[in-house]
């Protein structure tokens, strides 16, 4: 075994640039004996081992997989890896044109059954393209996609329904457990975990948090389970016989699916076999010759946050992070102080919209990323619960710096590694003039959309969602064990290895 030195992985500055040299160990195969050799690079950059004879012996390149990059600790955090084996959609394609074959040789039975779930940020991302309503986006998409041979599209805002109500019980339960104090030795903060740059930037650089992350899993590896899990159940079928697919506003989900905690040794299997950006998508349905605007809308499925009639979509109150802080709070404030406040009214106030006498509003250093959002105790106007959310690195490295150093106030902490949240991911639609400004406004105009897309409606007020935990799980329902097992996971700090052999160039 040698270290690959002279492998640098570049252009990765969707949120910072780490620059940072790979250190995958990789097996040299010998050629033979030393004969005077020397290696030639081609005009297509390819690399052969000339003998003196004249032979030439084509060099296999190095491949870098998800797994490696996960597991190694040369880089902080990687969006656009160019140098990492990657899913795609091209991956997507190749298992429908397999089920095809399978169907047209009368093996059927051998397909795998096709999932593939939606993001609610990704369809802002083409609605804001195509010029049309996010419902209108689901229904289309979700047409074209069957048309393509998929099976089932569903939407990850259900199953973000089921992360919120888990991660307002966990908060609330490490509240009591820490009396309400923070720091070293306690269970608060509680900092959200669900966006997977910021995860995979703690776990190999500031591992000393790790026991402050939030363990219930994301939506999109919620929906992971419930697809691998309970739907497989209900249709007979083994994990290792669904490919699910999810559609996601950012490339880090590749990592947070290719993670050892969401795979399957009995079935060997992953919870999500596939994640396709928006772009990917938007690309492979104009490949496909699929244009939106002129698309047939079809019903949506079962597995959507959409009303009865589903001429509506259902969101959730709060930024495109996902509503974590909001909800959280509302529960809590609720579950611990008896104060009665809507999701939606610690979302207005976070936005300034709106004021409420007993939230408190601050911008730190009059930045939006960075926001303390304060409820306060209706008779002595004391602060009961202090959150705040951190969006961008800028603003995460500093909160690192107060939690090491014990100068953080906070209860809870809505974090996304990207400025202006999951709208602003990077594997989300762009616009056509690439200038600051028209970027700003293309990522406002997303959030935008994203925050109108649909009526609030809580979690507990979701019919669909309150049959599939009891359905799932058991007249126990979240408080059972399967309950835990499937909605939570674990987080693993990384010991940075040095390499004094690596090269860079």
């Amino acid at each position: 075994m040698a270290f690959s030195g002279g492998l640098r992985l570049t252009d990765l500055n969707d949120y910072i640039t780490p620059g940072q040299e790979c250190i995958k160990p990789v097996e040299v195969k010998k050629t033979g004996a030393a004969n005077g050799s020397h290696i030639k690079v081609d005009q297509t950059g390819d690399y052969y081992e000339v003998a003196k004879d004249g032979e030439e012996i084509k060099l296999e390149a190095a491949r870098i997989t998800l797994n490696d990059c996960l597991a190694c600790s040369g880089c902080v955090t990687s969006a656009e890896a160019v140098l990492i084996t990657m899913q795609s959609h091209h991956e997507l394609l190749a298992v429908l044109e397999e089920n095809r074959r399978l169907r047209s040789q009368g093996e059927g039975a051998q397909a795998k059954h096709v999932v593939v779930t939606v993001a609610p940020q990704s369809r802002a991302s083409l609605a804001l393209k195509h010029g049309m309503s996010p419902l209108s986006v689901a229904k289309r998409v979700t047409a074209a996609l069957k048309a393509m041979g998929v099976d089932h599209v569903f939407d990850s805002a259900f199953t973000r329904d089921l992360m919120l109500v888990e991660s307002a019980r966990e908060f609330v339960e490490r509240f009591k457990a820490s009396e309400g104090q923070v720091g070293d030795g306690r269970s608060l903060p509680v900092l959200a975990s669900w966006c997977p740059g910021w995860v995979c930037y703690a776990e190999k650089t500031h591992a000393e948090v790790l026991p402050w992350m939030s363990t219930t899993r994301s939506s999109q590896q919620t929906m992971g389970a419930v697809v691998k899990d309970y739907l497989a159940k209900r249709l007979s079928k083994t994990p290792d016989q669904i490919y699910h697919v999810t559609v996601m506003m950012c490339y880090d989900k590749k990592l947070e699916a290719s993670r050892d905690d969401f795979y399957n040794d009995v079935f060997k299997t992953r919870d999500v076999d596939c994640v396709v950006t928006t772009g990917e998508l938007d690309r492979m349905l104009l490949e496909a010759g699929i244009q939106l605007e002129s698309a047939a809308e079809s019903g949506l499925d079962s597995l959507f946050k959409a009303d009865a009639t589903q001429e509506r979509l259902y969101s959730s109150a709060g930024t495109s992070a996902g509503g974590g802080l909001e909800y959280v709070m509302s529960y809590a404030a609720h579950s611990l102080f008896g104060i009665d406040i809507s999701p939606e009214s610690v979302a207005a106030a976070g936005r300034e919209e709106t004021t409420h006498p007993l939230i408190d509003v601050k911008a730190v250093r009059n930045q939006s990323d960075h926001r303390e959002i304060t409820l306060l105790d209706p008779t002595t106007r004391q602060p009961c619960l202090r959150f705040a959310t951190v969006y961008g690195f800028r603003h995460l490295q500093n909160l690192v710096r107060k939690l090491k150093s014990g100068r953080s106030v906070y209860h809870y902490v809505e974090v996304a590694a990207c400025p202006n949240a999951c709208s602003n991911g990077g594997g989300q639609l762009q616009p056509d003039d690439p200038s600051p400004a028209a970027k700003k406004q293309w990522v406002a105009d997303t959030e935008h959309i994203y925050v109108t897309s649909g009526a609030y409606e809580l979690p507990e007020n979701n019919p669909a969602l309150q049959e599939l935990i009891y359905d799932w799980f058991g007249p126990e329902g979240l408080d059972s064990q399967l309950a835990k097992q499937a909605l939570h996971t674990q987080f693993h700090g990384i010991v940075a290895k040095a390499n004094p052999l690596g090269v860079s160039w």
